[in-house]
């Protein structure tokens, strides 16, 4: 942060892209919010001097086993439970607490935002603390891939299979953006095979059912779906109050019951933009140095967002 602006540094101009066109006022906001000033964001890509730290780091992180760390708001008893999304649940904790055994591989999908991520991080973090995290690993599908672009054109496509390979629990998620990849398909059937044969767990998210997986191959679809298939659905309006309770309480807000239906209300088919609304509502609130009332929160969570144009206080 350099005075009033914050600079978020992406991998790449593609990034910063997509980051412009999508993601900057929620990145305002909680830069507001964190800070308790109004300062505006700006995203830039990594420059050859970053991008060389940043390939270090990443080679470092890929050799001890450890590529992403799971997000503690992401724990198994953080998960807010309904008859939606019981049985996912269930099946994440007993494949946290027997990585190997039940259910394996472990394919969860649903819709957007309905926490396929939340489960995925919660089982890796959950089992990381019985086998050390360097034995439990929890990867976008976008990593893997490019893992296994770069073992393969670097020829060292026995590293990659035994560092995955030596995992008790590996987790991927959004495993349908392997549609269309045909080499890191084949890269990760062999692993899948390599991760079963050995009684380690394999645990999977994606947007459909593997039957609908299209652009991946029929072996791998098969594979995928050998084991048990869960789904995630769109939680009903009570679990929905309780995921915004749960969040106002990690991110320390105090929220009427009365706003919290308003909220989740608001946001029926996505539970991630409950946390972001509640980024919103005490932003504005600690803007104008007052609680969070209805009143507030309609104007906060209008299209486009309250307009602030004085200093908290």
């Amino acid at each position: 942060m350099d005075g009033g602006l914050v600079e978020i540094v992406a991998p790449g101009a593609a990034q910063v892209r997509y980051l412009e066109a999508h993601c900057g006022p929620a990145f305002t906001e909680a830069a507001q919010a964190v800070t308790g000033r109004l300062v505006s964001v700006a995203f830039k890509a990594l420059g050859p001097e970053e991008a060389d730290d940043a390939d270090e780091i990443t080679s470092h992180e890929l050799n001890s086993g450890v590529r992403t760390s799971p997000d503690p708001a992401f724990a198994l008893d953080r998960f807010v439970t309904d008859p939606a999304n019981r049985l996912a649940h269930s099946a994440a904790v007993a494949v946290a607490d027997r990585p190997g055994e039940a259910y394996n591989p472990l394919f969860v999908y649903g819709a957007a935002g309905l926490g396929k991520t939340h489960l995925l991080q919660g089982a890796v973090r959950a089992s990381a603390g019985r086998y050390g995290e360097c034995q439990c690993l929890y990867v976008p599908c976008q990593t893997f891939v490019g893992d296994a672009i770069r073992a393969m054109e670097e020829g060292r496509e026995d590293e990659l299979r035994e560092r995955y390979g030596a995992l008790r629990l590996l987790a991927i998620d959004d495993v349908h953006l392997l549609a269309g990849r045909e080499r890191s398909q084949e890269a990760f059937f062999h692993l899948l095979n390599l991760l079963s044969a050995s009684q380690r767990q394999v645990m999977v998210s994606a947007d459909r059912v593997p039957s609908e997986l299209t652009g991946v191959q029929e072996r791998l679809v098969s594979r995928l779906g050998a084991g048990l298939v869960v789904a995630l659905h769109v939680p009903c309006l009570e679990t929905r109050m309780a995921i915004v309770r749960e969040k106002a309480k990690l991110l320390a807000i105090d929220v009427p019951a009365e706003v919290a239906r308003l909220v989740a209300e608001r946001y029926e088919t996505d539970v991630r933009p409950l946390a972001e609304a509640l980024v919103r509502l005490d932003a504005l609130s600690t803007f104008e140095s007052g609680p969070i009332t209805v009143e507030l929160a309609n104007r906060a969570l209008e299209p486009g967002g309250p307009a602030m144009s004085r200093k908290a206080g």
